[in-house]
């Protein structure tokens, strides 16, 4: 019986041991298909990662393509030109019609051209510094006439006065901390020393008026400066009229000419019986001086020669010079003040625009 007892203990333990063999490499099994289902879901990934990846590097040197031949493909000759603007002209970032509007033009504004496109119709220029690029239908190589500006509600005035002078800084200039005086010809010591009032005076008129046209000289489209004009010229028939202006021309002479015909088209059409008369320079710029001289002969208006006394120095103020104003204030003659009238150049000026009216 005790044998019997032994033998079966032995035959449950042998059986035991083959069960849990059979477990161990049932359980081994699970862990190598677990084992080998991550390493394929890691190699997935990768593969995935590596796919992605050789997209994006795709795609991006496909818009690499895309852009880099359409900066490169506009192309230039070298070409130097000033022309002028047409209205509206638009200047865009790149040389075709739907590259990035950067900025406008206005009628006959200079433009600096330095290339001409290969592949389009467009020129380079220079712009605030930089380059733009604008149509060639945007421009043109002949000065463009601004029109003179027109109201209906304008008309020939019947109010009258004696006298207008219409200037730059050496008829009229205003309070500025580089001179003592306000609203007079600039460098006279007092308002009764400029050539204005000694003509005024001494010709005994008794309604006047004096007016600053300088941004006129300036700019690039004088003819939108007439306006300027308009409360004198259009409210006042005068007696006479006197232009001083082209000192400040110089460096902006391009269609000086016709700008000066049109103004004194532009005064003939609201005071046609005025005596136009036209101030000779200051200062001696030649080739102003002579468009002034052949302008006033064409439009058959009275030139006030002020040849014997152009740059001469004693007319003139000196820099470095001081003037002392009656309430003790000193004012040293900096470099805009010097150059324009002192009160001897004032006074030459006077007497000979006197002469002449």
């Amino acid at each position: 019986m005790k044998k019997k007892i032994v033998i079966g203990l032995w035959i449950s333990l042998v059986v035991l041991v083959i069960a849990f063999g059979s477990l161990v490499v049932y359980q081994n099994k699970l862990e190598a298909e677990a084992r080998a289902e991550a390493e394929r879901i890691e190699q997935e990934q990768i593969k995935m990662q590596e796919e992605e990846a050789a997209q994006a590097a795709k795609l991006k040197e496909k818009e690499k393509k895309v852009v880099e031949p359409e900066k490169e493909k506009y192309t230039f000759t070298d070409f130097e030109a000033t022309y002028y603007a047409q209205s509206k002209a638009i200047v865009r970032e790149e040389p075709y019609d739907t590259a990035e509007v950067i900025g406008t033009l206005s009628l006959d504004q200079y433009v600096s051209i330095v290339g001409k496109c290969k592949q389009t119709d467009y020129y380079k220029m220079k712009i605030n510094g930089d380059y733009g690029y604008i149509a060639f239908d945007d421009v043109s190589k002949d000065y463009i006439d601004i029109p003179l500006p027109t109201s209906s509600t304008k008309s020939v005035p019947t109010a009258t006065k004696d006298i207008l002078f219409i200037g730059n800084s050496i008829t009229m200039y205003p309070a500025t901390k580089d001179w003592w005086g306000s609203g007079w010809g600039c460098g006279a010591t007092a308002p009764e020393n400029d050539y204005v009032h000694q003509t005024v005076a001494a010709k005994g008129y008794g309604s006047y008026d004096y007016m600053s046209l300088r941004a006129w000289e300036f700019s690039s489209t004088r003819n939108y400066e007439l306006d300027d004009l308009d409360p004198y010229i259009t409210n006042y028939q005068y007696g006479t009229i006197v232009i001083e202006l082209g000192e400040n021309v110089k460096g902006h002479e391009n269609h000086f000419k016709e700008d000066l015909t049109d103004m004194i088209k532009y005064i003939k059409t609201y005071n046609p019986n005025a005596r136009i008369v036209m101030l000779d320079n200051f200062w001696p710029y030649k080739s102003i001086i002579s468009t002034k001289k052949a302008v006033a002969s064409e439009q058959g208006i009275t030139y006030v020669s002020l040849s014997d006394i152009q740059g001469v120095q004693e007319y003139m103020l000196q820099q470095g010079d001081e003037f002392t104003t009656p309430d003790g204030t000193v004012y040293t003659i900096g470099s805009f003040l010097a150059g324009h009238p002192n009160d001897a150049g004032f006074a030459a000026i006077a007497q000979r625009l006197i002469a002449a009216l």
